[in-house]
């Protein structure tokens, strides 16, 4: 079990782009890239020109000035990164909008607003490992994963959870950022 164990709570130690790692200028797109390819260890947190430029189509990122991306850009970008493994880029735009709409109705600056979450998640990663890693726990004492069938059986109910996190992220999204009616997703 302890094999499987460090195999299965590894991806939740994977390196991500801290706050600390973000320069106080302005990037031209191939410099964010290189960011997001040396600071992140998870092959999902690759950003890639495509990606940045069908961000900006989809107005998921907030206009760029010339050729240079903001400090605010990079936290929308890494935002995107994180929320696009689990919810559609209809919702991702619902979620920025409100992010944005709540920092006008707080009277920050959006990169501001942004800031504050991304650091939200950044501070409460360690709580969560925490979390997962009892989780694991549990499920490997009821599924070991040390033949077919067991391995399986944890797949599956790791693949349950998985879903569900999914459903209440889905939930979340229509609760606290509702898209406009004509635009919602089935």
């Amino acid at each position: 079990m302890d094999e499987m164990f460090q195999l299965l709570k590894d991806p939740l130690y994977l390196r991500e782009v801290e706050l600390t790692d973000l320069p106080d200028l302005d990037l031209y797109m191939d410099q964010i890239i290189t960011l997001f390819s040396e600071k992140t260890q998870d092959p999902d947190g690759v950003l890639t020109k495509t990606m940045i430029n069908n961000y900006s189509k989809e107005g998921l990122l907030k206009p760029i000035k010339g050729k240079k991306y903001s400090k605010e850009h990079v936290l929308q970008m890494l935002l995107i990164s994180h929320l696009k493994q689990t919810i559609s880029i209809q919702q991702i735009k619902g979620v920025m909008n409100g992010i944005s709409q709540e920092a006008a109705a707080q009277e920050k600056s959006s990169e501001q607003m942004f800031r504050e979450v991304y650091s939200g998640y950044l501070t409460n990663r360690e709580n969560d490992r925490e979390v997962m890693e009892q989780v694991l726990e549990v499920l490997l004492e009821k599924s070991p994963a040390d033949d077919p069938e067991s391995a399986a059986k944890l797949l599956m109910q790791l693949s349950w959870l998985s879903y569900m996190a999914k459903k209440m992220c889905d939930a979340l999204v229509e609760k606290r950022f509702p898209l406009p009616d004509k635009k919602k997703e089935k």
